[in-house]
Protein backbone atom coordinates (compact mmCIF):
# COMPACT_ATOMS: atom_id res chain seq x y z
CA UNK A 1 0.00 0.00 0.00
CA UNK A 2 1.61 3.36 -1.00
CA UNK A 3 1.54 5.88 1.65
CA UNK A 4 -0.70 8.37 -0.04
CA UNK A 5 -3.66 5.41 -0.41
CA UNK A 6 -2.68 5.01 3.86
CA UNK A 7 -3.09 8.22 4.79
CA UNK A 8 -6.42 8.57 2.70
CA UNK A 9 -7.78 5.63 4.18
CA UNK A 10 -7.60 7.46 7.88
CA UNK A 11 -8.69 10.88 7.04
CA UNK A 12 -12.54 11.85 7.73
CA UNK A 13 -13.82 12.70 3.98
CA UNK A 14 -14.95 15.76 3.30
CA UNK A 15 -18.87 16.48 2.50
CA UNK A 16 -18.78 16.20 -1.43
CA UNK A 17 -16.97 13.32 -1.07
CA UNK A 18 -19.95 12.01 1.34
CA UNK A 19 -22.31 12.72 -0.96
CA UNK A 20 -20.84 11.18 -3.71
CA UNK A 21 -20.77 7.99 -1.92
CA UNK A 22 -24.52 8.17 -0.98
CA UNK A 23 -26.30 9.63 -3.88
CA UNK A 24 -23.25 8.57 -6.83
CA UNK A 25 -24.39 9.64 -9.82
CA UNK A 26 -27.99 10.77 -8.95
CA UNK A 27 -28.44 14.51 -8.42
CA UNK A 28 -28.48 15.80 -5.62
CA UNK A 29 -31.56 16.69 -3.11
CA UNK A 30 -32.69 20.08 -3.44
CA UNK A 31 -31.31 22.52 -0.63
CA UNK A 32 -33.38 25.44 -0.69
CA UNK A 33 -35.43 27.50 1.79
CA UNK A 34 -38.47 30.07 1.06
CA UNK A 35 -38.49 32.85 3.35
CA UNK A 36 -40.87 35.51 4.15
CA UNK A 37 -39.78 38.76 5.67
CA UNK A 38 -41.67 40.70 8.31
CA UNK A 39 -43.12 43.08 5.97
CA UNK A 40 -44.90 39.74 4.09
CA UNK A 41 -46.72 38.38 7.19
CA UNK A 42 -48.01 41.92 7.63
CA UNK A 43 -49.33 42.23 4.49
CA UNK A 44 -50.57 38.71 4.33
CA UNK A 45 -52.57 39.10 7.48
CA UNK A 46 -54.05 42.07 6.31
CA UNK A 47 -55.47 41.17 3.12
CA UNK A 48 -56.37 37.87 4.55
CA UNK A 49 -58.38 39.73 7.49
CA UNK A 50 -59.97 41.70 4.59
CA UNK A 51 -60.76 39.13 2.59
CA UNK A 52 -62.24 37.32 5.83
CA UNK A 53 -64.18 41.19 6.58
CA UNK A 54 -65.68 41.16 2.22
CA UNK A 55 -66.50 37.57 2.21
CA UNK A 56 -68.79 36.99 5.83
CA UNK A 57 -70.38 40.41 5.25
CA UNK A 58 -71.21 38.99 1.74
CA UNK A 59 -72.82 35.97 3.68
CA UNK A 60 -74.29 37.87 6.18
CA UNK A 61 -76.10 40.28 3.58
CA UNK A 62 -77.40 37.21 1.69
CA UNK A 63 -78.66 35.39 4.43
CA UNK A 64 -80.57 38.94 5.47
CA UNK A 65 -81.77 38.95 1.75
CA UNK A 66 -83.18 35.19 1.68
CA UNK A 67 -84.52 34.64 5.51
CA UNK A 68 -85.53 38.83 6.66
CA UNK A 69 -85.83 37.10 9.98
CA UNK A 70 -81.88 36.49 10.24
CA UNK A 71 -79.79 38.38 12.66
CA UNK A 72 -77.22 37.88 11.02
CA UNK A 73 -76.50 41.31 9.82
CA UNK A 74 -76.85 43.09 13.29
CA UNK A 75 -74.55 40.38 14.75
CA UNK A 76 -71.71 40.50 12.07
CA UNK A 77 -70.31 43.74 13.51
CA UNK A 78 -69.47 42.13 16.50
CA UNK A 79 -68.56 38.59 15.16
CA UNK A 80 -66.01 40.61 12.91
CA UNK A 81 -64.56 41.84 16.05
CA UNK A 82 -64.40 38.29 18.04
CA UNK A 83 -62.52 36.98 14.54
CA UNK A 84 -59.78 39.64 14.72
CA UNK A 85 -58.77 38.71 18.04
CA UNK A 86 -59.06 34.69 16.99
CA UNK A 87 -57.00 36.04 13.74
CA UNK A 88 -54.36 37.54 15.85
CA UNK A 89 -54.11 35.08 18.82
CA UNK A 90 -54.74 31.40 17.11
CA UNK A 91 -54.31 32.35 13.27
CA UNK A 92 -51.43 34.19 13.26
CA UNK A 93 -49.26 31.29 15.22
CA UNK A 94 -50.67 28.55 13.38
CA UNK A 95 -49.87 30.59 10.20
CA UNK A 96 -46.39 30.85 11.35
CA UNK A 97 -46.12 27.57 12.34
CA UNK A 98 -47.39 26.25 8.88
CA UNK A 99 -44.88 29.49 7.26
CA UNK A 100 -42.00 27.23 8.60
CA UNK A 101 -42.80 23.52 7.86
CA UNK A 102 -43.26 24.54 4.19
CA UNK A 103 -40.09 26.57 4.21
CA UNK A 104 -38.47 23.70 2.56
CA UNK A 105 -41.49 23.45 -0.24
CA UNK A 106 -40.18 25.20 -3.33
CA UNK A 107 -43.26 26.04 -5.12
CA UNK A 108 -45.63 28.27 -3.88
CA UNK A 109 -49.11 27.09 -5.03
CA UNK A 110 -48.83 24.31 -2.40
CA UNK A 111 -47.85 26.92 0.58
CA UNK A 112 -51.52 28.54 -0.76
CA UNK A 113 -53.11 25.24 -0.91
CA UNK A 114 -51.91 23.78 2.84
CA UNK A 115 -52.74 27.84 4.22
CA UNK A 116 -56.48 27.39 2.57
CA UNK A 117 -57.18 23.62 3.86
CA UNK A 118 -54.76 23.51 6.75
CA UNK A 119 -56.67 27.14 8.18
CA UNK A 120 -59.85 26.38 7.18
CA UNK A 121 -59.68 22.97 8.96
CA UNK A 122 -58.03 24.82 12.28
CA UNK A 123 -61.32 26.99 11.80
CA UNK A 124 -63.57 24.51 11.18
CA UNK A 125 -62.55 22.27 14.39
CA UNK A 126 -62.62 25.37 16.90
CA UNK A 127 -65.64 26.81 15.80
CA UNK A 128 -67.54 23.19 15.93
CA UNK A 129 -66.06 22.61 19.59
CA UNK A 130 -67.27 26.14 20.58
CA UNK A 131 -70.52 25.94 19.24
CA UNK A 132 -71.63 22.65 19.02
CA UNK A 133 -75.03 21.73 17.39
CA UNK A 134 -75.01 24.84 15.47
CA UNK A 135 -75.46 22.78 11.80
CA UNK A 136 -73.60 24.59 8.88
CA UNK A 137 -72.37 27.04 10.30
CA UNK A 138 -68.79 25.75 11.26
CA UNK A 139 -68.39 24.10 7.83
CA UNK A 140 -69.56 27.84 6.29
CA UNK A 141 -67.04 29.79 8.97
CA UNK A 142 -64.20 27.55 7.64
CA UNK A 143 -64.89 27.91 4.41
CA UNK A 144 -64.58 32.01 4.40
CA UNK A 145 -61.55 31.64 6.63
CA UNK A 146 -59.71 28.91 4.20
CA UNK A 147 -60.82 30.90 1.56
CA UNK A 148 -59.46 34.04 3.05
CA UNK A 149 -55.95 32.40 4.34
CA UNK A 150 -55.26 31.02 1.09
CA UNK A 151 -55.88 34.80 -1.00
CA UNK A 152 -53.07 35.92 1.98
CA UNK A 153 -50.94 33.09 1.49
CA UNK A 154 -51.40 34.10 -2.72
CA UNK A 155 -50.99 38.26 -2.00
CA UNK A 156 -47.28 37.45 -0.52
CA UNK A 157 -45.88 35.20 -3.46
CA UNK A 158 -44.21 38.25 -5.21
CA UNK A 159 -42.36 39.09 -1.82
CA UNK A 160 -41.47 34.96 -0.95
CA UNK A 161 -37.24 35.07 -1.64
CA UNK A 162 -35.88 31.54 -2.42
CA UNK A 163 -32.62 30.36 -1.51
CA UNK A 164 -30.73 27.75 -3.13
CA UNK A 165 -28.02 25.65 -1.56
CA UNK A 166 -24.35 25.94 -1.20
CA UNK A 167 -22.14 27.38 0.85
CA UNK A 168 -23.37 31.17 0.34
CA UNK A 169 -27.15 29.45 1.94
CA UNK A 170 -26.67 29.86 5.65
CA UNK A 171 -24.89 33.67 4.78
CA UNK A 172 -28.01 35.08 2.75
CA UNK A 173 -30.57 32.90 5.55
CA UNK A 174 -28.83 34.60 8.75
CA UNK A 175 -28.18 37.59 7.75
CA UNK A 176 -31.40 39.51 8.26
CA UNK A 177 -32.65 38.92 11.73
CA UNK A 178 -36.60 39.78 10.49
CA UNK A 179 -36.56 37.09 8.10
CA UNK A 180 -39.60 34.45 8.98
Amino acid sequence: MQPEEQRRRFEWPDNEEILRRRYGAKPRPANHRVVLGSYAFVKGWLVAHGSWFAFSLTVSIIDTVISPDSAALSFWGLALMVSFFFAALLGAPVALALAALLRPLRRQWIHVLVFAVGLGGFTWAVFASLAPDTGALPAVVAAIAGTAAGLGRAAVIPDAQIYDGGDSHSAEISGDPQQL
